[in-house]
């Protein structure tokens, strides 16, 4: 979608799955956009949407008013790397930018204290299933009979 709003291309989508028709529906509200449903679509419906975003200038005049919005920066993308670079430089790294999950020891950044948690809890009900139902059983049908000598 930001390339096309970049780009300053009108778009005729064609949702299939996850996000595409959230997207899809959202750039059709927008006026820069026809949607066409890929399980019902016939070749002249597909022919008729591509003339449509090409030849009516609603859509045209419409994704040109969002890539003037999405370019009125206060500065260029050169300047604004610039001065993030100074600004590095003058902060000597910037340590307060520095996020402190890079700190964290590797068995939590592996999840290993979670997996491990999970792992015991799972192991603990199944033993304590297996538990109440031997001794469900052995009350239900008795104790096995012993053999007594004679």
């Amino acid at each position: 979608m930001q390339e096309a709003i970049f780009s300053r291309v009108p778009m005729v989508g064609m949702p299939f799955f996850v996000d595409q028709p959230f997207n899809v529906k959202k750039m059709t509200h927008l006026g820069v956009a026809l949607s066409v449903d890929y399980k019902t679509m016939t070749v002249e419906e597909l022919e008729s949407s591509i003339l449509e975003v090409i030849d009516n200038p609603r859509y045209r005049n419409r994704i040109e008013e969002l890539a003037d919005l999405a370019e009125d920066q206060p500065t260029t993308g050169l300047e604004r790397a610039m001065w993030w670079t100074e600004y590095v430089l003058r902060h000597k790294g910037a340590p307060h930018f520095r996020s402190p999950y890079l700190d964290i020891p590797w068995y939590q950044y592996y999840l290993v204290d979670v997996f491990g948690t999970v792992f015991l809890g799972v192991s603990f009900g199944i033993f304590v299933t297996v538990k109440i139902v031997s001794v469900s059983l052995r009350y239900i049908f008795g104790k096995s009979s012993k053999i007594t000598k004679i």
